[in-house]
């Protein structure tokens, strides 16, 4: 360095540095827009509070809303969080519910020898997030892990449609009812009949819905507010389910709910 002169510090941000604080201020601006999720959030209360400019706020929510972690209602001029956002925690939700009923199917299976499945409601379905096979040679070729079924068919489902509120409910049932009879031949009038036993007995009897050789039996698994947030199965061919079968695996599989801790709201 040449004597009596002074090198001068670079205030330019690094792009890693840039690309830091572009994560930070996204984060600071969802955050912002939940604590206002009900109501909506205007771009000036954003803005305030983060504490940046109104520009470079308008600049990163128009990123958030592009990639679906934002919404934007055009009369009320207002933010809230978008559905990639839902379906992120939907993915964090499910891990968690199978983490913690995953040992509870493996003793129901084990219990009664039949497969076993977990189920979630997602959208008019139920999606099976965990499923553990049986000990007996013939099988109930019951659900896959990914497979989805209309809310209301089989036990699992039928259990999640019957435990939620029901204006949710019809609202399901008027949407499925193409499917119940195009695909199992099912009236809608049918599936609404089926719901009040589960809710009197705290569950579900799925008897040749399905399939004419099954019978399977689900009951729901209730959050800390009551809220039905999935359901455990089982189903076994139609000479082992009998009655008192059925009311014994019921009892197994309500007697593992109860013992597990419920998920949190």
């Amino acid at each position: 360095m040449t004597k009596g002169k002074i090198q001068k510090s670079s205030n330019k941000t690094s792009p890693r540095q840039g690309g830091a604080q572009s994560i930070r201020r996204s984060i600071a601006i969802l955050r912002s827009v939940s604590k206002h999720n009900e109501t909506g959030a205007r771009l000036h209360q954003i803005a305030k509070a983060v504490d940046l400019p109104t520009p470079t706020v308008h600049r990163i929510l128009t990123v958030l809303l592009e990639e679906k972690f934002l919404s934007f209602d055009i009369e009320g001029k207002t933010y809230r969080l978008g559905s990639e956002l839902y379906s992120l925690g939907a993915a964090t939700q499910r891990i968690s519910i199978r983490d913690r009923y995953h040992t509870s199917l493996q003793r129901i299976s084990g219990q009664t020898g039949d497969g076993t499945c977990l189920v979630i409601p997602s959208g008019y379905d139920g999606l099976c997030i965990d499923h553990i096979p049986g000990k007996y040679r013939i099988q109930v070729l019951g659900f896959d892990i990914n497979e989805r079924r209309p809310l209301g068919i089989g036990a699992a489902c039928l259990a999640l449609l019957s435990f939620l509120p029901e204006k949710q409910r019809e609202d399901i049932i008027a949407a499925n009812a193409p499917r119940y009879m195009t695909y199992y031949g099912i009236e809608d009038k049918e599936v609404r009949s089926w719901i009040k036993r589960p809710r009197k007995l705290k569950y579900s009897n799925s008897i040749h819905i399905v399939s004419s050789e099954s019978i399977g039996v689900g009951a729901p698994i209730l959050n800390k507010k009551g809220q039905v947030v999935a359901a455990i199965s089982m189903a076994g061919i139609n000479s082992r389910m009998t009655s008192e079968k059925r009311r014994e695996t019921a009892r197994i599989i309500l007697a593992e709910i109860a013992a597990v801790d419920p998920p949190p709201d």
